[in-house]
């Protein structure tokens, strides 16, 4: 039902331009004023439908709400109001530079157009963008830099699955994915950055491939920073067991900075959890020592079992790959990795790419049973992206 959902979600969305998305961004930032200028091409600034300026490279304005309406200033202190705006990219490769002043926040640079208009009281952006675009912005902004080529071609390939995976998430506002975590962190493109070309060529040699399950049907394609040596099974995180989610040994992403960590708390925290989550295992007398030399879901406690995401969470943990070690008042929590553990291991990842083993290599090792493909060679996907 989910992904029957999601698929007359995007059909009903979709533009009748190729290949663009409806990304809502600074989706969590209650933004009131911004400044924009054109960082490539030539953009047409239209106000309620009407063409209204154009903006060349480097040129300014500042956009803000005043009561209910936009108002558009100029450097020469022009101002003009809209209900909507919408910026139009003119040239092949069209990038804005947006930075919120209201409040500050950090410069983005969004590829494609965008529209701009007043919900819940504050600037809501939507940014239109071409499907590779938007994945060259979450590769950026998922993965850092200073890795290889092979890797962002890997983290490329995920970030694409991920997308048409989840493109429904957000059919009742209008649009198909936020910039926020749950549907993958998305800040734009950063083309000051050297690693971004990189990245950029990444994309392009990966263009329309996703990954697939038996079944022919896109996977949910989970990673994280670190597993710490062994990923999770998605059951012992989320409860539902997915066949391409197993658990594997990583030799690879040992020896990072994520590999290991330890925290402490004490004894009375403790009860105070085991008060609020596991009351019947509060007045036990219980040596809480406890270990994993394998990856485990469950803390088992005499007949019962405390699930080890509910500690992480509470304690705020980097991971569910911790041992447990009690001294008199205080609990040690010795841990490895960081992140869920479901999926792909990026440490490790990285570490892979970098011994000279290919992205189709990498993406096996940790899901298995899947294939690599274009989604236009499967005709149930052939509808929801138009070709171009």
């Amino acid at each position: 039902m989910k992904t029957f959902f999601y698929i007359i979600a995007f059909i009903n969305l979709i533009t009748c331009q190729a290949q663009k998305l409806k990304v809502a961004v600074f989706y969590n930032l209650r933004v009131n004023a911004t400044v924009i200028s054109t960082y490539i091409g030539k953009y047409e600034l239209w106000g309620d439908d009407k063409l209204y300026t154009e903006l060349l490279k480097n040129d300014v304005v500042q956009i803000s709400i005043n009561n209910d309406s936009l108002e558009v200033k100029n450097i020469n202190g022009q101002v003009k109001k809209f209900k909507q705006i919408e910026l139009k990219g003119k040239e092949s490769v069209n990038v804005v530079k947006y930075k919120p002043v209201a409040p500050s926040v950090q410069q983005r640079f969004y590829n494609d157009d965008m529209l701009i208009s007043i919900r819940n009281g504050s600037l809501f952006f939507l940014n239109i963008v071409d499907f590779d675009n938007y994945v060259c912005g979450v590769v950026e902004s998922e993965s850092g830099y200073q890795a290889t080529k092979e890797f962002y071609k890997t983290q490329a390939i995920l970030c694409r699955t991920f997308a048409l995976e989840n493109i429904g998430k957000h059919y009742a506002e209008g649009f198909h994915l936020c910039d926020g975590v749950h549907c993958q962190v998305y800040k734009g493109n950063n083309y000051s950055l050297s690693y971004h070309s990189i990245i950029a060529e990444a994309v392009i040699e990966t263009h329309d491939m996703i990954i697939i399950d038996s079944s022919n049907m896109v996977i949910t394609a989970a990673f994280h920073a670190n597993c710490g040596g062994q990923t999770a099974n998605s059951e012992d995180v989320w409860g539902k067991a997915k066949t391409y989610l197993r658990s594997v040994n990583d030799p690879y992403c040992q020896y990072q900075r994520n590999t290991t960590w330890e925290k402490s708390i004490s004894l009375n925290e403790w009860n105070q959890f085991l008060s609020a989550n596991y009351p019947q295992l509060l007045h036990i007398n219980q040596n809480w020592n406890f270990g994993q030399s394998t990856r485990k879901g469950y803390f088992k406690v005499k007949n019962d079992s405390i699930w080890l995401r509910k500690v992480r969470e509470v304690f705020q943990l980097r991971s569910t790959y911790f041992s447990i070690i009690h001294n008199g008042d205080s609990l040690t929590f010795k841990g490895k990795g960081f992140g869920h553990g479901v999926g792909l291991c990026q440490d490790g990842a990285i570490q892979m790419a970098k011994r000279g083993f290919k992205a189709d290599d990498i993406i096996k090792f940790y899901y298995k049973g899947v294939r690599i493909v274009s989604f236009k060679e499967l005709p149930f996907y052939q509808s929801i992206l138009p070709a171009e």
